[in-house]
């Protein structure tokens, strides 16, 4: 796996990441779901400045459950990622983001715009919400405190596991990954 410093994140890193490859995720992590995306674009559309620099972050697709006894967040598991679709196009145009974590595959129109924008789309562990939570070292709200768990929070992570599903040229695992493992399995059908 290769350690990524979120905190210190290029575009050409990000460029550098290839389709199925483990990374773990170190440094600030912000977070948004459906109803954050949404807000987000209604004031881009709006022209008004966001609560939150976006440029140069990666977004957790999440809505943590409130911490229980000495957790820092309760479990944190990501969200479905093609709700956020929709939006993908303008907020990478138009905030400067560079990758987005959830679970899931994509559909064609985000994949289209992660290729435009030279991103990358992350794919967290998907039912283990107690276990992502535990990469978390820090949580807070930093915008959209009315939103409640789809507030945009602020995570600190360390060293948390993620797998990239989309590349910056567009290639997707789900795509590609099928035809591989067929392949895999008639040669050892064969063999």
């Amino acid at each position: 796996a290769r350690r990524v410093t979120l905190d210190t994140l290029t575009r050409e890193e990000v460029t550098s990441w290839k389709p199925g490859e483990t990374l773990l995720l170190n440094g600030v992590m912000l977070t948004g779901r459906d109803a954050a995306h949404k807000r987000i674009v209604d004031m881009l559309d709006n022209e008004e400045d966001l609560p939150v620099d976006l440029k140069g972050r990666v977004i957790y697709y999440v809505g943590p459950v409130n911490p229980v006894r000495d957790e820092v967040v309760g479990p944190a598991g990501p969200t479905t990622s093609t709700r956020m679709d929709k939006f993908t196009d303008q907020i990478l145009e138009q905030t400067g983001l560079f990758a987005m974590v959830g679970k899931a595959e994509r559909g064609s129109i985000a994949i289209e715009a992660i290729k435009k924008h030279r991103s990358a789309y992350l794919m967290a562990v998907g039912g283990a919400a107690y276990l992502v939570a535990q990469a978390i070292k820090s949580s807070r709200v930093i915008a959209f405190e009315d939103l409640g768990m789809e507030a945009i929070h602020e995570f600190i992570v360390e060293d948390m596991p993620v797998t990239v599903a989309v590349d910056s040229e567009g290639t997707s695992v789900h795509q590609i990954g099928p035809a591989e493992w067929a392949q895999k399995i008639l040669a050892k059908n064969i063999g």
